[in-house]
């Protein structure tokens, strides 16, 4: 043979003992086992391509782990339809099956019929096995071996001969049954045999198998002929897997229309999950945006809060007294504090307390600053505009353009600065070293320099002038 050689011996057996099966420590002459079986499937592969049949091959775990329930007694090497057809199925496989049932068995080694070698402390052995979780390929050989007509018309008396004749065909040791129980001469195989194994299969569930074990000693004894022969009965089964594996070809279920729909179920199912993906993307966008907009909301809140009272802006800060003046048709900026009308308010106030009588009628409006002469006269009986609008005296006295003052309250308090200008109106700018603001009379104190202090008082008595002596 050209392919790399099997050539078992009495070690590759002894690696799959009982009291070796569950320790790591011979996991390594049961990896040199299965690398020589992988090598030897390679030409079990070819031949089964030259008869139209391709499969993709496997090996089972050489160490213990969860896939072969953390025993590793055995070396499979399985034979099966490639990767592709295998995801189509199991998508159907997995429809209805728990995620105890998941846990319970996670090897997928039993959801597929396959063709294998199979190597144990006793015996190697070539098979074709069908487990009963495999329910694709098990309804498509009941369909077969049972005795109502197929989907596609055919009657079934046919279809089960194919099967019994390829069974008869295969050599006199191979032999059929459930698992590892009681089994049949494959030659002398019926639909009614076949179907009393699947229903013992599905009780215990167990495979279904076909095959030829060869017993250990005469493995060894033919050691120089036993991979050839091997080869040739895995090809002998080929046609038993080709009738009973679930294709396309063969299909009496009428699995492909099943197939179709459950794609067309998958991709309906795939855009509504991308369309419900897609509106909550867009709801959290939007929540996002509000949540952007109430913390700037909040900011501003705080940022306005934490401002003080009377912080001066850009538009008094460096407001000349031409632009407050009423020629230019500005507006007067409203009075910072005491209320509505600041300083003039607060006089008016202080007139009513004094003349109740004046304070009953109601005043008369005057015209606003930009169209009244700032000598109009009022009515007979109250003073003029400028008389009204003259500053009273400030704390410490009368304040004049020169003037020393200190800030009494507001962000500048307690600093001194220099009286610019007077608006007339209540107002004054102030010069405060480099900034110039404007500030009511008000707030502001007189600083009176030059006054001379009071003589101090003295308890001390001052000497008497001497009197002149009499003469004696």
């Amino acid at each position: 043979m050209s392919h790399p050689s099997l050539h078992l011996t009495a070690r590759d057996f002894d690696a799959y003992a009982a009291e070796k099966a569950t320790s790591k420590a011979y996991s390594r002459p049961r990896l040199e086992v299965k690398q020589r079986a992988l090598a030897w499937a390679r030409g079990v592969v070819s031949r089964l391509a030259e008869l139209g049949i391709s499969v993709d091959v496997h090996g089972s775990d050489e160490h213990p782990s969860i896939r072969n329930k953390h025993r590793a007694d055995c070396q499979w090497v399985f034979f099966w339809r490639d990767q592709a057809a295998r995801d189509e199925l199991d998508r159907l496989l997995d429809r209805g099956r728990s995620i105890s049932e998941a846990i319970d068995d996670p090897s997928p080694y039993t959801r597929h019929a396959f063709l294998a070698l199979r190597i144990s402390e006793g015996e190697v052995q070539v098979c074709f096995a069908v487990h009963p979780d495999a329910k694709v390929d098990v309804d498509n050989l009941r369909a077969r071996v049972s005795a109502t007509e197929d989907p596609t018309g055919a009657p079934a008396s046919p279809l089960a001969a194919e099967l019994t004749s390829a069974l008869h065909a295969l050599p006199e040791q191979f032999s059929f049954g459930a698992g590892g129980g009681e089994r049949v001469a494959c030659s002398a195989a019926t639909p009614d045999a076949i179907a009393e194994m699947l229903r013992r299969a599905a009780d215990g569930q167990v495979p279904l198998w076909i095959g030829w074990a060869v017993p250990r000693e005469t493995a060894i004894e033919h050691a120089d002929i036993l991979d050839e022969q091997l080869e040739d009965a895995i090809v002998a089964l080929a046609p038993i897997y080709r009738l009973v594996a679930w294709s396309r070809e063969n299909d009496r279920i009428a699995l492909d229309r099943k197939l179709e729909g459950i794609e067309q179920e998958r991709a309906r199912a795939h855009a509504e999950l991308e369309a419900e993906n897609e509106r909550w993307r867009a709801e959290q966008a939007r929540a996002r945006e509000r949540s952007m907009e109430e913390a700037r909301a909040r900011g501003d809140e705080r940022v306005e809060a934490a401002l003080p009272a009377r912080r001066p802006t850009l538009a008094t800060l460096f407001k000349s007294t031409s632009a407050a003046g009423g020629g230019r048709g500005e507006p007067r900026p409203a009075p910072r504090h005491g209320g509505e009308g600041g300083a003039p308010a607060r006089r008016a106030q202080h007139a009513e307390a004094e003349h109740p009588a004046k304070a009953e009628a109601p005043a008369p409006q005057r015209p606003s600053a930009e169209h009244a002469p700032r000598a109009q006269r009022a009515p007979s009986g109250e003073p003029d505009t400028a008389a009204r609008l003259a500053p009273e005296p400030a704390k410490g006295g009368v304040i004049e353009k020169g003037s020393r003052v200190r800030v009494r309250r507001g962000p500048f308090g307690d600093k001194i600065g220099v009286v610019s200008e007077l608006d007339g109106r209540g107002g004054a700018r102030v010069l405060l070293g480099l900034l110039s603001t404007r500030l009511e009379i008000d707030d502001l104190e007189l600083i009176v320099e030059g006054r001379e202090r009071p003589a101090l008082a003295t308890s001390h008595r001052k000497p008497l002038a001497p009197t002149p002596r009499k003469a004696r």
